[in-house]
């Protein structure tokens, strides 16, 4: 997998180049893919993890409908 995006520095502010760069790694999912890719991971352990992830998806998502109201 590779993720290639610049970050362009306006007057050498670095910190906020990093601030940027973060940002924009976390949009692009970059560290969570690098985390599954980096090991092997069985179709049944992935099948568990991603219902456990729609199960608390839906109890967020349900929590914002409740609080909406």
């Amino acid at each position: 997998m590779t993720v290639n995006f610049t970050i362009q520095l306006k007057d050498s502010n670095l910190e906020r180049a990093i601030k940027l760069m973060k940002l924009k790694s976390t949009k692009l999912n970059v560290l969570k893919a690098y985390r599954e890719n980096s090991r092997y991971e069985k179709p049944s352990e992935k099948r568990v993890r991603k219902l456990k992830e729609c199960i608390i998806n839906t109890k967020i998502k349900k929590r914002k409908r409740e609080n909406n109201l």
